[in-house]
């Protein structure tokens, strides 16, 4: 009984392994082409916009972000869960309820964010800009908070539903189009084509989304105005701490931007944080977002189960350690060439950015599944408070460590800050969740962190083109380690002979 019950057990552990692979792999190869597309339209608007102009639009959509915070009530976030638990539950009438309170709550935040960006439209250019003559921009861009809500619900439609396949292919269309759209606008107008790309984008989110979500049907229900403010309360209770949140983290990016526009000796270096953040978020972090669209409604549907959230935990991380270390090592070796194709030479410094930044993505890796537990428990409060400490310690460390130390300064605060962050949360989960790391996961997560601290020491010691011996060479290294422990897990060749075997129908 005991050598079946722990055959059933490791079982269990590989189909949890190929069940976050596959849906890592539909998405990642979403987000790959999202990044060939993207190459061609970060390319042109380099060119178009120089570090200056990209350094402005980056305020203008940070501005926009805190605003989506103030009057979103973190619907983005509550409402995934809201539909994910009520998707679980297998009661249609649950179901019906819940997407038509999510979408009358996400149209009045959606008017409400209107409203809050035309009243401050002069606030805001005065902040933004140093001068109030720019309001006209932000009153103009109040339309796009109509869009983005709904664009909102539709997303937490197809996420909370596991529509993966839909998710996946509506990304690719809308990179599409947003290329395709932006690229002239930029190209003849320049710097007064930001407003209407801006607003463009939301715009194409919503149609993109709102054509891959119509599929999604639910019987028809009557609820009144008070109903859905009822039963909205745990969707808005949720959700208004998780603003908060996201406010504080918009307003801390805004004054790291700010500073760096006000006070930094050379306005560049503003567009270069916004490229090195690019970098990080859309390429790098693309196998986060891969990840998270299948991992948190997944977790929330166990969020009952601490022993079931404890081992779909463990596997994320051994999945997001494998995947994202040997990415993070070709980014070391590949940095100044990826810079020059999907910018100009103007941009290589970000490379000192990046010399201790790609390292705290890999911490990153670790960090980032646990932070989810807490999250899909609905634990408000802690959740708020890690956050808020995350936060505060972007902004001081960002800022004191860019005096003290430059673009190299800007890399070493997000290392520090992804480690004094990791040790809080994962006490919390500790104690509260009673979550533990397991042996073969620990011994991942040292060796792929082995990998990328002597990568990161590499570029710290020396300059490329000599860093690419033993860059390469840890490259190397990392992907044979990756795969060998990923075959252990899901048996790739399998994969390789059932693909080979469709290919061949």
């Amino acid at each position: 009984m005991a050598v079946k019950l722990i055959d059933m057990q490791e079982k269990g552990q590989e189909n949890s392994h190929k069940t976050i692979l596959k849906a890592t792999g539909l998405f990642g190869f979403s987000q790959v082409l999202k990044i060939l597309i993207g190459v061609v339209g970060s390319k042109f608007i380099a060119v178009f916009l120089g570090p200056v102009g990209v350094g402005v639009a980056g305020l203008l959509n940070n501005t926009i972000g805190i605003i989506t915070a103030v009057s979103g009530f973190g619907i983005n976030i509550s409402g995934v869960r809201q539909v994910s638990i009520a998707y679980s539950q297998q009661d249609d009438q649950k179901f019906a309820e819940g997407l038509l309170v999510l979408k009358r709550w996400s149209l009045a935040v959606g008017l409400f964010g209107v409203f809050l960006t035309i009243v401050f439209s002069k606030i805001l250019s005065q902040w933004t800009f140093g001068t109030s003559e720019h309001y006209i921009w932000f009153i103009i861009l109040s339309v796009n908070f109509i869009f983005s809500s709904q664009a909102t619900n539709k997303m937490a439609i197809l996420q909370g539903t596991r529509s993966m396949k839909a998710i996946a292919i509506s990304s690719v269309v809308f990179s599409i189009l947003l290329t395709l759209i932006s690229i002239p606008i930029y190209y003849f107008f320049r710097m007064d084509g930001i407003i209407p790309v801006i607003l463009l984008t939301a715009v194409l989110n919503f149609l993109v989304n709102w054509y891959y979500s119509r599929k999604i049907t639910t019987q028809k229900i009557s609820l009144s105005l008070s109903e859905t403010f009822d039963k909205g309360k745990d969707l808005i209770k949720l959700g208004f701490l998780l603003s908060i949140n996201v406010i504080f983290g918009q307003i801390c990016n805004y004054i790291i931007k700010l500073y760096f526009q006000l006070k930094a000796n050379d306005q560049e270096v503003l567009g270069l944080y916004v490229v090195s953040s690019v970098l990080l978020i859309s390429y790098v972090g693309m196998i986060f977002s891969a990840m998270g669209a299948d991992f948190y409604p997944r977790l929330t549907s166990v969020k009952d189960d601490n022993k079931k959230m404890r081992e779909l935990v463990n596997d994320q991380i051994e999945i997001a350690m494998l995947l994202i270390t040997p990415c993070i090592l070709v980014f070391y070796f590949l940095a100044p060439i990826i810079i020059r194709v999907l910018y100009t030479k103007e941009f290589l410094p970000v490379i000192f950015i990046l010399k201790a930044a790609l390292l705290a993505i890999i911490i990153k890796a670790i960090v980032w599944p646990l932070a989810y537990m807490i999250l899909a428990k609905g634990k408000n409060n802690l959740y708020f408070k890690q956050e808020l400490l995350g936060d505060f310690m972007n902004v001081s460390l960002t800022i004191l460590l860019y005096h003290l130390w430059g673009l190299l300064g800007i890399g070493l605060a997000m290392v520090i800050n992804y480690t004094l962050y990791g040790f809080y949360v994962l006490n919390i989960v500790q104690k509260k969740f009673e979550f533990t790391i397991r042996k073969e996961t620990l011994s991942i997560i040292m060796k792929s962190l082995a990998m990328g601290i002597l990568a990161c020491v590499a570029v710290f010691l020396l300059e490329y083109p000599y860093a690419y011996i033993p860059l390469g060479v840890l490259t190397c290294i990392s992907i044979v380690f990756s795969y060998r422990e990923l075959d252990k897990r899901i048996g790739i060749l399998s994969y390789y002979l059932k693909f080979k075997e469709k290919f061949k129908r």
